[in-house]
Parts: C-alpha cells; sequence; structure tokens
C-alpha cells in the first residue's frame, strides 16, 4: 500500500511539473503587450479611420483580408464612412490576450483590445485583434462599434 501512494505521488507531481513546464515556456516567448501594442494601435487607427482600403492592405494579416471579398471590404468601408473624420483616439483597453508557439511560425502573440475613439459625430469604440510574430504587428480582425452604424 505504501508503494502504491509513492508511484500515485510521483504521478501527480510528474503531472503538475508538465503543466508548470508548458505555462512557463509559452510566457517566455511572449512579449510585453502593454509596451508592444498600444504604440501601435495609436499609429494605425488614424490610417484606418481613412477608410481607404489600400491602408487596410498595409496593417492587417493576409488571413484578416481574406475574411470576405474586395466587395464586402468595400462594402464595410463605406457603412463605417458614416462615423465621419476622427478626433482623438483614447486609451486601449487590453480584453484578452495569449500566446501560441508552432515549430513552423515561431511564437504567436495575439490579443485584443477596445478603444475608445471620438468621431466629429460622435463617441464609437473599435475592437482590434492584433498578432505581434517576429517583430512584425498586423491586425487580425478590426470592428467598428457605433451606434450610428446601426441606422
Amino acid at each position: 500500500m505504501k508503494k502504491f501512494f509513492k508511484y500515485l505521488g510521483f504521478g501527480v507531481l510528474s503531472v503538475v511539473v508538465f503543466f508548470v513546464a508548458i505555462i512557463v515556456i509559452t510566457s517566455v516567448g511572449g512579449i510585453d503587450k502593454e509596451e508592444t501594442f498600444p504604440p501601435y494601435i495609436e499609429e494605425a487607427i488614424p490610417k484606418l479611420t481613412t477608410w481607404e482600403i489600400e491602408q487596410y492592405k498595409l496593417l492587417m494579416s493576409k488571413e484578416g483580408m481574406e475574411a470576405a471579398t474586395p466587395e464586402q471590404w468595400q462594402l464595410y468601408l463605406n457603412m463605417f464612412k458614416k462615423l465621419g473624420t476622427l478626433q482623438k483616439v483614447g486609451t486601449p483597453e487590453l480584453q484578452n490576450s495569449r500566446v501560441a508557439s508552432m515549430t513552423s511560425s515561431g511564437t504567436t502573440t495575439y490579443a485584443t483590445y477596445l478603444v475608445p475613439l471620438t468621431f466629429d459625430t460622435g463617441e464609437a469604440h473599435v475592437q482590434l485583434g492584433l498578432q505581434h510574430n517576429s517583430e512584425t504587428i498586423e491586425i487580425n480582425n478590426v470592428r467598428f462599434l457605433s451606434d450610428l452604424l446601426l441606422k
């Protein structure tokens, strides 16, 4: 019986060490989100609010751009134009983040931010899904949130 508890204890300890190692490995490869993403957001939002598809192509990941057809993108941008001209960008608020490590692409940090914006038509928010990999930051998705868009 004593031997059984010894093996059981060793097994439980092994599982705990395994999960701690996974957490340490994924957090070591991550970046400091508060130093990396907010400056990028403040630089990117004025470009996004020009409502020009070319700016979106420069800022977004390949997967993000391919999520919609060019015709759908133009439809979205025409709808977003209702927001008007950007006046002020508020402080980005981190909603969630995760780090993914893959052997083929290395470590990628994903983060979602909610950013308050002021346009000449009123208040709005933008929700940005960002990714950082190999010193490159890209936008995976962008969603403008405003009551004005519901009209």
